[in-house]
């Protein structure tokens, strides 16, 4: 394993707080947050630019939302008999 340096940082007690009960729940600590987001910019050789954002970042969560929000009113859309029903076409080559 690769020899490690020791990292001091001051930070707001409420920003401590709030963050430490997030990632408690993710099952991570701190310190390995910090140590993910160096890796990635020694990786990256930048800043991740989510941490210059305004607005909430798009997850895979508020997507997955959105699309199965979408197939349910295809389904509903379905039941009310407002879809055209089409016969298969096959291509016989």
């Amino acid at each position: 394993m690769a020899a490690t340096k020791s990292l001091s940082i001051r930070v707001d007690d409420e920003v401590k707080q709030q963050s430490d009960e997030v990632l408690s729940t993710l099952g991570l600590s701190t310190s390995s947050v910090v140590n993910m987001l160096l890796r990635t910019i020694a990786r990256n050789r930048a800043v991740p630019a989510e941490l210059f954002t305004t607005k909430p970042l798009d997850t895979h969560a508020e997507r997955n939302r959105a699309y199965l929000e979408k197939l349910d009113r295809g389904f509903e859309a379905y039941r009310q008999g407002l879809c055209v029903r089409h016969d298969l076409i096959e291509d016989d080559e």
